[in-house]
């Protein structure tokens, strides 16, 4: 028979081609990209051996001698091997750890059956000789090699259907592509033997896993050439699931943003081009680039991250600067330590850990260091359980609404309303507004939290119309993530009216911080409450970067000054005389000043010779739940 090599040839090209490139690069060195590296090496010996058994086989005149029979038994041993390796290759994306010899020895019976066979052949012939007349011959049970290679396709299509949800929609379709592209392969071989297009169909399979699954450029960061969070992520689950112990570090260029300002984008991108080379020296492949300005260093060992945190310390320290464009830039860090990383169990965990860290730096200008302790641990895990709690207390509407009421010097009682929300923990107790507020927001949650309540408002207000007659309104504070509703104003002004609540009795909030980040989208949404009526307040102003320019672009009715300006007033000349002059600008330009934070008399009798309007604060009232403040207020108007 005449064999055509020419897809042969073109396997070998194709497979010498993904070699040399897949080495030529920066690769992931996980378990799963050493299998496609043997599976690669594996299938370039298997065409080449194919080749030369063909040579042999086609060039022998009838003369087949020990170069034959070699070249061929090694061909069908790799034919052996190929379709076990791919399973094993399936089982390292699925599992991401060691494969385990005790779970793949019945998956590997038939292919050590097989091999023990083509090793016996020279002797049996049951898959193939050499005949001097005939040349080769193919053996009584040669086509045990085509049964073997659809019996394990059909054992990988099982795995792969069957772990489809833990892979993934993309892995689970190049691997099923690739299944379609070998398998054709081996039948078209199978029905006309001189297409040698098994071979050729494998290197097609290779070529799909290169360029989708185990493509270098997938794991390694664009900009900065280290290895990238989709890498990190598979590292880490490997890691754990071999239980080895490793520790992380993360290197946070918190002022990116600020470096940008000074010297351009640009600026900043080699900026990061240029830490991302510092760590690679020091670090080596250890090296990830997680967010946009953030890094991460793995330590396999506690004496390796230990000389890793004090170099990093040393080399983004204060006396440190770096040359960037021809300029003398400080890139100061957070460098967060977590040891034993592998017993937080999850990657995605361990990154939100190292973040925690991170917020409890005083982001002072200078690089810090910040370790995991028991403390800093407890307080990562109490986040996490209220993070989950939260889920719950929304889906079960477990909120509650205490309200503060706000007094009027002027009228001389309570003339307005705060609410705010509570939430009670069945293990932890009442969790603080700040902590179960601030999670909620990073995860998205506080749109659900804003609504729940807001009805609830409604619902008091409309329950107890006649007790809550003599008030000016209700204050609600409203989160950045409300105000970015597309929805926004419009939302809750149908709540209202579906309520029957009168558009004045409702006042919402709007921190400092939220309108410093000034858009065109917020001012359309304060433009549309004030024109159905509802009056905004700005809250907790000299709490941050807040200026009259920011106070002045949007509609506010009322002023909230923050109660850090009240530290020291009755003792400090200065901070007293700074706290009268805010009130008495405001003041003349027509806005309601309501002091927050107020306890004590002396504060309350300096604030009202200043002619503020309000006083919210200890000193007259703590927040109340509904009954308690109900009472208070019946109370006050007797």
């Amino acid at each position: 028979m005449v064999y055509n090599m020419d897809f042969l040839i073109a396997a070998m090209v194709i497979l010498l081609l993904i070699l040399w490139d897949f080495l030529g690069q920066k690769r992931a060195d996980d378990l799963n990209n050493q299998i496609f590296l043997f599976f690669a090496v594996l299938g370039i010996l298997d065409v080449a051996a194919e080749l030369l058994s063909n040579y042999y086989i086609s060039s022998g005149g009838g003369d087949f001698g020990l170069a034959a029979m070699l070249t061929t038994t090694v061909f069908y041993l790799f034919q052996a091997l190929l379709p076990f390796t791919l399973i094993c290759y399936i089982v390292t994306l699925h599992d991401n750890k060691m494969i385990s010899a005790k779970k793949m020895l019945l998956p590997a019976l038939p292919t050590f059956f097989l091999i023990g066979l083509v090793l016996l052949n020279p002797f049996t012939e049951k898959l193939f000789y050499f005949d001097l007349t005939e040349g080769y011959v193919e053996g009584s049970w040669y086509k045990l090699m085509y049964y073997s290679a659809i019996g394990h396709m059909a054992a990988a299509f099982i795995l792969i259907i069957s772990w489809s949800r833990r892979m993934g929609y993309r892995k689970t379709m190049v691997l099923l592509e690739i299944l379609v592209i070998s398998g054709s392969g081996v039948v078209i071989q199978f029905l006309d033997h001189s297409l040698l297009m098994t071979g050729f169909g494998l290197s097609l399979g290779i070529l799909a896993l290169f360029i989708t699954i185990n493509n270098p450029n997938v794991n390694t960061d664009s900009l900065t050439g280290v290895y990238n969070h989709l890498y990190l992520t598979r590292k880490c689950k490997e890691l754990i699931a071999t239980g080895k112990s490793f520790h992380v570090i993360t290197v946070y260029l918190y002022q990116l943003k600020h470096i940008n300002k000074i010297i351009g984008i640009q600026g900043g991108d080699r900026s990061l081009q240029l830490m991302a080379n510092m760590l690679g020296e020091l670090c080596g492949k250890k090296a990830y680039r997680i967010t946009g300005k953030r890094f991460l260093v793995v330590a396999g060992s506690m004496k390796e991250y230990e000389y890793f945190l004090t170099n990093l310390e040393q080399m983004f320290g204060a006396e440190t600067s770096m040359n960037v464009d021809r300029r003398k830039i400080s890139m100061p860090v957070i460098l967060s330590g977590i040891t034993e990383a592998q017993k937080l169990g999850d990657c995605g965990l361990i990154l939100e850990y190292a973040e925690y860290l991170e917020s409890l730096a005083a982001q002072n200008g200078l690089t810090e260091v910040i370790q995991n302790d028991r403390k800093n641990l407890d307080g990562f895990l109490y986040q996490k359980k209220v993070e989950q709690y939260l889920h719950t207390a929304i889906s079960e509407d477990r909120f509650e609404l205490y309200y503060q009421p706000v007094y009027s010097i002027a009228e001389k009682r309570f003339i307005t309303l705060e609410a705010l929300s509570r939430l009670y923990h069945p293990e932890l107790g009442w969790i603080a507004p700040d902590v179960f507020i601030q999670i909620a927001e990073k995860n998205h949650m506080i749109e659900q939290i804003t609504d729940l309540q807001f009805r609830r408002i409604c619902r008091f207000m409309k329950e107890n119309c006649a007790a809550l007659s003599r008030l000016w309104n209700v204050k609600m504070n409203l989160s950045s993530l409300d105000l970015m509703r597309s929805d926004c104003s419009s939302h809750f002004i149908r709540i209202m009216d579906e309520y029957g609540i009168p558009h004045d009795w409702i006042q919402f909030e709007i921190t400092e911080t939220v309108a410093t980040e000034y858009n065109g989208s917020l001012k359309k949404v304060a433009d549309d409450f004030t024109a159905a009526g509802i009056r905004l307040c700005l809250d907790d102003f000299g709490s941050g970067y807040a200026n009259l320019n920011t106070v002045m672009r949007l509609p506010f009715s009322s002023i909230k000054l923050d109660r850090s300006l009240l530290f020291d007033i009755c003792s400090d000349e200065k901070r007293a005389l700074f706290y009268q002059s805010v009130v008495e600008t405001f003041r003349r330009m027509n806005y309601r000043i309501v002091a927050e934070g107020v306890e004590t008399e002396a504060e309350m009798r300096l604030l009202s010779s200043w002619n503020v309007d309000m006083i919210q604060g200890y000193y007259f009232s703590k927040p109340l739940p509904q009954k308690e403040l109900l009472e208070l207020l019946k109370q006050s108007y007797t």
